[in-house]
């Protein structure tokens, strides 16, 4: 049964690289996969991939409507606000906006999420050294264990503690 699972599953993962299927080229409403790229703040090189993959289905991709809807969809996406969230959330950002605002509110919640991942990582290590004291090690690799433990600490204290910047003017 397993040996009958294994192709199944290479099939399925080798399917999941095509950018799209030979029917969603010919049914490709051009705009509208542009408009969702754009949206969604996709790679613009993403056509390139669409045009490789609907010629080999005999389909030739309308760039001109695709970049049309792309240039739309991205009116969008590129919302300062929006930019916070795309960086909060980790995701890749492919130059697609002309917004100083976006770029900057992107900028700071990539920060944000950069300190999310690290203060993950820190909080596993201390887990890991935690069961490590656990099991009662020699007083050097113990003494050696809690210097580790308490230098994560201190960076753990030091991401949570916001920054204050103070502009005064007179």
């Amino acid at each position: 049964m397993k040996q009958a699972l294994l192709p199944l599953s290479i099939l399925t993962l080798l399917s999941g690289c095509a950018s799209m299927s030979p029917d969603e080229c010919k049914t490709a409403d051009w705009y509208q996969v542009g408009y969702q790229d754009g949206q969604q703040g996709k790679n613009p090189n993403i056509i390139n991939d669409y045009s490789k993959d609907c010629a080999e289905a005999g389909v030739t991709a309308d760039h001109a409507r695709w970049k049309e809807g792309f240039t739309k969809g991205t009116i969008l996406y590129c919302s300062p606000d929006n930019g916070y969230q795309v960086g909060l959330a980790g995701k890749e950002y492919y130059g697609v906006c002309d917004s100083k605002q976006f770029v900057d509110n992107y900028q700071l919640g990539h920060q944000q999420y950069q300190v999310q991942q690290r203060l993950q990582e820190i909080d596993n290590q201390i887990s890991v050294i935690d069961g490590q004291l656990s099991n009662k090690p020699d007083k050097d690799t113990a003494d050696r264990l809690r210097e580790q433990r308490k230098a994560l600490t201190e960076e753990r204290a030091d991401l949570l503690r916001p920054d204050i910047n103070f502009n005064l003017h007179f």
